[in-house]
């Protein structure tokens, strides 16, 4: 009896220490709770420094943008060229540009479609084309969207007589309402208005500049000369950089053309 006893003992201590001593199974999705590489999200891989001006609000096809949203949606990329010659960079949406750490040595940008052909606008988009080229068929507007994306981007003073100068006030203004919340916000709110003027010719009124006095935001380099045309053909101002810092009036139908001075500003 007793060898029968320590038989059956025998048994149960094995078959305990058989379940005992096989290793508990690891599900198979632990080692992945780190996503692979490439997999995370352009705002998430950036470096801190990029990341913190990024807006908090959620990406998504229409975005939000005439809110001040940036667009992270992937519709868009951006390729921009710096200020010390550098390669250019691609940035995958404007709160990329906007957080880049080299944001102030861009000089401008070009906004390029990434998003299915052919070009079907959001609504948030119809809106910002019917702005910029009214009348315009919005799926007819893709250049004139991509061009207030630009102008949403980096401008420097470098570029601006160019880029924002070389711009529609329809154009300017729908950049305005696009990105109102962008680091240029001010500034492009100021060329919508016609408070700002670069090299080139403008005509005040009926939608060129504001009527009002204006001055040169920087002294410019040698050769600056400007004149101002009143309505009747006759020219009524002119000079170079001294009389430009000091201050021109500009009135109604008046037509100020401006050669390497630079960008003027409706004085306050």
């Amino acid at each position: 009896m007793r060898f029968h006893y320590l038989s059956a003992a025998a048994v149960v201590l094995l078959l305990v220490s058989g379940c005992t001593s096989a290793p508990g199974a690891t599900p198979a999705t632990s080692a992945s709770s780190t996503p692979p590489a490439g997999s995370a999200s352009p705002s998430k891989s950036a470096s801190p420094s990029e990341t913190t001006a990024a807006p908090t609000s959620e990406p998504g096809e229409g975005s939000g943008q005439g809110a001040g949203d940036p667009d992270d949606s992937g519709r868009f990329s951006y390729s921009c060229t710096s200020l010390n010659a550098v390669p250019d960079t691609t940035f995958s949406s404007l709160a990329e540009v906007w957080a880049s750490s080299g944001y102030l040595r861009l000089d401008s940008c070009t906004a390029n479609y990434q998003g299915p052909q052919p070009y079907e606008p959001t609504d948030d988009e119809a809106r910002i084309i019917g702005i910029a080229e009214p009348g315009t068929d919005p799926a007819q507007g893709l250049e004139s969207y991509l061009a207030a994306l630009g102008l949403c981007t980096r401008v420097s003073d470098d570029s601006a007589s160019q880029v924002f100068g070389g711009s529609s006030r329809q154009l300017l203004q729908a950049a305005s309402e696009l990105c109102p919340k962008a680091p240029q916000g001010k500034i492009i709110a100021l060329w919508a208005v016609g408070a700002r003027a670069g090299d080139g010719q403008y005509a005040v009124g009926d939608g060129g500049l504001a009527a009002g006095r204006f001055h040169l935001r920087k002294t410019p380099p040698e050769g600056c000369t400007w004149s101002v045309i009143g309505s009747d053909g006759a020219q009524k101002a002119g000079g170079g950089a001294v009389e430009g810092q000091s201050g021109i009036l500009l009135a109604e139908k008046d037509v100020l053309s401006s050669d390497k001075c630079g960008i003027w500003e409706k004085m306050e």
